[in-house]
């Protein structure tokens, strides 16, 4: 374990403080900053529910529930773990955004977009390197930045691709049954319109 949390300092050490340009000094922050993208996030999913049909409208839904759920598990873990961020812990670190003083084991940013990123290429599978893609640029950034270890968006990258997968086999079994129960209730009142009449 020692050596294995030397080595996660020394990645991250590698990433944050020698592999930097002021390219990325400029633009990592503005990839890692939530607050950059919700406003967009936010508009195309109204746009999309309103004007998309019920495949695109239930992958909306599906795709929120996979984040909330990985947010859970990994949120859940950060307070059984109660590792240090590395802004916190370290005196040699470029801190290129807030520092906050939450956890740091899983990371909640690599969770989110492994997640959203997992679940969307199941949907839409010609575009799953477009997906992936940015997952880890945004993970990337969490360590280039300064405020998370290696091993933090590894284990929220996994942590965000089990929270998928495990909406997407409910959602492959629950369909199935939830159709044909509407089926049965629909041709149920048929016959007994049927009847009436």
């Amino acid at each position: 374990m020692d050596y294995l949390a030397q080595l996660d300092r020394g990645i991250f050490s590698l990433l944050n403080t020698r592999l930097t340009t002021s390219f990325l000094d400029f633009f990592m922050p503005f990839i890692t900053t939530k607050a950059n993208f919700i406003g967009v996030i936010i508009f195309a999913w109204v746009i999309i529910f309103i004007a998309g049909k019920w495949k695109e409208r239930k992958m909306l839904i599906l795709v929120v529930v996979a984040v909330l759920t990985s947010d859970l598990i990994a949120d859940t873990l950060k307070h059984l773990i109660h590792r240090v961020r590395p802004c916190n812990a370290l005196t040699d670190v470029r801190i290129l955004v807030g520092c906050t003083k939450s956890f740091s084991f899983p990371s909640g940013h690599a969770t989110n977009v492994f997640a959203s990123a997992v679940y969307l290429s199941y949907i839409y599978r010609r575009y799953a390197i477009v997906f992936f893609s940015m997952a880890v640029l945004v993970a990337y950034s969490r360590i280039y930045v300064g405020v998370h270890y290696p091993l933090d968006v590894m284990g929220g990258a996994l942590v965000g691709s089990m929270g998928a997968i495990l909406i997407i086999e409910t959602d492959k079994r629950l369909t199935p049954l939830v159709v044909s129960w509407v089926k049965k209730y629909r041709q149920r009142n048929f016959e007994r319109d049927k009847e009436a009449t």
